[in-house]
């Protein structure tokens, strides 16, 4: 079941994999005898943001893949016109600007073919 989560308290139970993370990467980009000596700060930063951006984005666009997976369609029949809904119609792409770069996923939808009109999950309301 799906649950709220604080960022701050999951990234204090994650610290660990989060260090084992850390040093797999640092492991894979500069090797097993770890940064050189005079590697500079700016360098090291730069790296650091890039992959943290990276792992975000990845994260981002995976949480939000799945939650669209997993949406209620709950209409069969069109709510204007009472046709039955197409579901081979595929999904529709989003894109949100965040801010650790655009996150893409599919959106599913339902089609009416008499009003051309396609449907998506209802936005939760209050109490859901």
């Amino acid at each position: 079941m799906a649950r709220h989560v604080d960022p701050k308290l999951a990234k204090a139970e994650l610290e660990n994999l989060l260090q084992g993370v850390a040093k797999q990467l640092i492991h894979r980009v500069y090797g097993p005898e770890g940064m050189p000596w005079g590697t500079k700060f700016a360098e090291l930063e730069e790296l650091a943001v890039q992959l943290g951006q990276a792992v975000s984005e990845r994260m981002m666009d995976r949480a939000l893949a799945r939650q669209a997976a997993a949406a209620p369609l709950e209409a069969d029949s069109c709510s204007t016109c009472g046709n039955a809904l197409d579901r081979s119609r595929g999904a529709e792409p989003r894109a949100v600007a965040t801010q650790v770069g655009t996150a893409r996923w599919e959106e599913p939808r339902r089609y009416c073919r008499r009003c051309r009109a396609a449907f998506f999950p209802s936005v939760p309301g209050v109490g859901h």
